[in-house]
Formats: C-alpha cells, sequence, structure tokens
C-alpha cells in the first residue's frame, strides 16, 4: 500500500474525509471475514505508541477464536500490527484453525471543530491454515471520536473493511466487505477494554459474531491524556 502525505488545506482536508465516508457508505450495504479468521479488528482510529491486545471472539459457523494482537508505532502517523491466534471451529473438519498476519495503520486525520472524527487508515496480509487455505488482503478505514471524561475515555468506533479473499476449497477468490462496530473503553493510562459486533458476508465467507479484549500499554509508553 503507498500513502502520500499531501499539504492539502483545511477546506480540501475535509473534503477529503466527507468523501472517503461517502465512498465506505456506498459499500456497506454489499456486506468477508476479519482480519485472518472470524474476529473484529479491535482496531480504534487513534495511533499507540505500543500495545499488546489479548481478545476472544464467537462469530456464526466460525467458532471461538483466541486472538494476540501486538501494535507498535513506527512513526509520526503509521504503526504496524501483528496477529496471531487459534479458533475452535463449529462444522470443519478439524477442530482447529491457526491463523496470523501483518497489519499497517496510517492516520489520515484527527479530530477537529470541523470534523469531529479520528481516521486511520487500515490495510494488510492474514493468513488461517486448518483443513482449508485461506488468505485475505483487507483495506480499509477505522473512524471515531474519543470522549474524555472525568477519569475514564470512551471512543466509539466503525471500521469497515474490503477485502480480496483467497480459499482453497471455497470457490478461489472473492471480494468481501466487513465491518466493525466498537467502542473503546480506557479505564486507566494503561489498560483500556473493547467490545465489537462483526458483520461479514461474501459469496466464500459469512461470519457474524461479536469479540471483547483488554489492551495493555506499558506505563513507560502511555501517553497523557
Amino acid at each position: 500500500m503507498i500513502l502520500l502525505d499531501l499539504n492539502l488545506t483545511r477546506p480540501s482536508m475535509t473534503r477529503l474525509r466527507i468523501a472517503a465516508l461517502v465512498c465506505l457508505a456506498t459499500l456497506l450495504p454489499a456486506i468477508g471475514q476479519a482480519q485472518a479468521w472470524a474476529y473484529p479488528s479491535f482496531q480504534p482510529p487513534r495511533l499507540v505508541s505500543r500495545e499488546y491486545n489479548f481478545g476472544i471472539a464467537d462469530a456464526d459457523g466460525a467458532g471461538t477464536s483466541l486472538v494476540f494482537q501486538w501494535r507498535e508505532q513506527s512513526g509520526p502517523k503509521t504503526q504496524f500490527s501483528f496477529d496471531v491466534g487459534i479458533a475452535d471451529t463449529e462444522g470443519q473438519d478439524s477442530d482447529v484453525i491457526a491463523f496470523g498476519g501483518v497489519g499497517l495503520g496510517y492516520r489520515l486525520g484527527s479530530a477537529s471543530s470541523e470534523v469531529p472524527l479520528d481516521f486511520l487508515l487500515t490495510g494488510g496480509i492474514y493468513l488461517a491454515i486448518g483443513p482449508d487455505f485461506f488468505f485475505r488482503l483487507p483495506f480499509g478505514l477505522s473512524l471515531g471520536h474519543r470522549f474524555d471524561l472525568e477519569g475514564v475515555a470512551i471512543t466509539p468506533y466503525l471500521h469497515p473493511r474490503v477485502s480480496l479473499d483467497f480459499c482453497d476449497d471455497c470457490g478461489g477468490s472473492d471480494i468481501g466487505v466487513t465491518f466493525d462496530l466498537g467502542a473503546n473503553f480506557e479505564v486507566s493510562r494503561t489498560v483500556a477494554i473493547r467490545g465489537a459486533v462483526i458483520f461479514s458476508g461474501s459469496d466464500s465467507f459469512d461470519n457474524d459474531g461479536f469479540g471483547i479484549s483488554v489492551a495493555w500499554t506499558p506505563a513507560g509508553l502511555a501517553r497523557r491524556r
């Protein structure tokens, strides 16, 4: 994925963000799976210096997934993420699916008085191995707003994604659209609790579900609010 940091004026940037929202809204009715398997991305629209996220998810037909995510900021506007996990599937030839992948996040914009939303572009390469072989290339946009409350903070967010999916035993390649509706609860500077509902479907994949996770940032890297 190629990302350009253009020197745009504030009105131009505002129009760009609104255009991105309109484009994504037209894709949602087309409504894959989540990242590597059927679990939410657990990706709020903000960069983190470093984060270790432990999640559990359940999806129709895809069973229960346990996932570990490591996110690391790599530049002023970028971060890398690494996913690894296993799933106890339902109605599959094998009970266990192993999955993992690498993602990239790019801060497109931060909340302002004109557009009160944070925007984070996302992309990645994900793989799941079991009785079948799944390979996914998702690209999306996480957007939401952080409400700083007394002692805590909450960020409701939406994370729609378009993906190119490959499956060796379910019709070859396919285009899928997935979106998460979630919330990130910052209970302290170092700990956040996330919950998300995932909606997905395509000719090859059709797994709606939900997930919860706990994210921890080392105290020395946690930003002050």
